[in-house]
This record gives structure tokens, C-alpha cells and sequence, in this order.
């Protein structure tokens, strides 16, 4: 995931970001909220919106906007004939006591927005090797599982979608952007992938999470005994 290939693809629906960024505000409402602006716009621009945790709602939803403003097409020599689009943008739930900085005003660069440099580099990784990113798509962070930060030892993702109105929204020319969140995955489960496959991981992780998909740093390992 840190090898981008860093070559301009059109931008062929900008529009879509305004109605992206309205539908986040309409699902969590009366939310303090801040838009970081993407200042290395290639592949294309990808913007990150910080949503505020709120007294009844006490966790941040981040969400990227621009994903969506170039279709993911499956890549040529795949099986169907058909050429298929796809549109997505990403969103992750980060607890209220992130240690983000709260005497100024976010920045990327702050060591504990990496969350967000993570999924604006996600959002962009599909578009920049031409690649179909849905339900089940599993990446590392590199290729010898780098973790994403020092505190922990997570070096992958596993995409999932909700059902219902976090899942995806349908715009007014009847386009469907999915809304896909990454599950961060610690070195064995990357490699226990295969054989459980995405929705008993899934399932092995909420266990222990207690059905909570906010990111937790140091919650443990699910593929235990799997690997021998």
C-alpha cells in the first residue's frame, strides 16, 4: 500500500463529492467537522472529512471524499467481456479519546492522524494500479507487514460494506457509490486469509471487539492456532 504508482487519472465526476460529503452530515448530524484538503492530488484528489464525536454518539467517523469521483472498471483480460464499473468511498470509526492534538487545528502530518493518511492512500490505491476494490479485498501494508504505527502491531486491512444506509448511497443520476470500511488485520490473520475467508474473520474479530468496529490498537489476535 505504500507504493503508489503516482500517475494522474481523470476526474470524471466531481460533483459526486458534495453529495458524498452531504450524505455523511445527514447520517451523523449536528457534528463539529473539519474537511483536510488532499495537497498531493494523484492519482486524484482524495479529501478526508473529520466528523466530531458527540455526547450520544462518543467515536469519530472519518470519511474520505473523491474515491468516487473516478469509477474502479474491472481490468482488462478478466473473465467477463462486460465492461463493469464501480464507485466507493471509505469511512473508519476512531474512538472519542483518539490522541489527536486539541491545542491546534488537525493536520495530517500529526503523528496520530495516521488513520487518515492510511484510508486517503486506501481510496487511492485502486485508481492508481487499476485495481477493483469491494467486500473481501485484503491488502498489507507492504510486503514484509509493516505495521501502520509503533503503538501496534495491525499491518493490513480487510474491506467490508454494512447493509443499510452506511452501506452505500444512491445518487440522483441513479449512480451507487459503495461505502467500504477497512478492518485493520494484525500479520496471521493477513495469512489466515484464505483459509477462513472474509466473513468468518469478520466474525472471529467482532467476538472479540464485542461488535464494535471502532479501530482498537491492542485488541487480540483471532487466528490463533490456524497457522500450525
Amino acid at each position: 500500500m505504500n507504493d503508489l504508482v503516482m500517475k494522474p487519472v481523470p476526474v470524471l465526476h466531481r460533483e459526486y463529492t458534495g453529495a458524498v460529503e452531504q450524505y455523511f452530515h445527514t447520517l451523523f448530524p449536528n457534528r463539529k467537522r473539519t474537511v483536510l484538503a488532499d495537497t498531493e492530488p494523484v492519482p486524484l484528489p482524495v479529501d478526508i472529512e473529520v466528523l466530531y464525536p458527540t455526547t450520544e454518539e462518543p467515536f469519530y467517523v472519518i470519511h474520505t471524499l473523491g474515491m468516487s469521483a473516478t469509477p474502479m472498471t474491472y481490468p482488462e483480460g478478466t473473465e467477463s467481456s462486460e465492461v463493469r464499473e464501480s464507485y466507493s468511498e471509505l469511512c473508519l470509526m476512531l474512538p472519542s479519546d483518539w490522541p489527536f492534538a486539541h491545542d491546534r487545528i488537525l493536520s495530517m502530518g500529526e503523528q496520530a492522524a495516521w488513520p487518515l493518511r492510511m484510508i486517503r492512500d486506501l481510496a487511492k490505491f485502486p485508481h492508481a494500479h487499476h485495481l477493483w476494490m469491494s467486500y473481501g479485498f485484503i491488502l498489507p501494508n507492504s510486503e514484509s507487514n509493516e505495521p501502520f504505527t509503533t503503538e501496534s502491531d495491525l499491518c493490513g486491512v480487510l474491506m467490508v460494506q454494512f447493509d443499510g444506509e452506511l452501506g452505500e448511497l444512491t445518487l440522483d443520476d441513479g449512480i451507487i457509490i459503495q461505502l467500504l470500511m477497512p478492518v485493520l488485520l494484525y500479520a496471521d490473520e493477513l495469512e489466515a486469509y484464505d483459509r477462513l475467508g472474509p466473513d468468518a474473520l469478520i466474525e472471529r474479530i467482532l467476538d472479540c471487539t464485542h461488535e464494535s468496529f471502532l479501530l482498537d490498537l491492542h485488541r487480540s489476535h483471532v487466528a490463533q492456532g490456524l497457522l500450525k
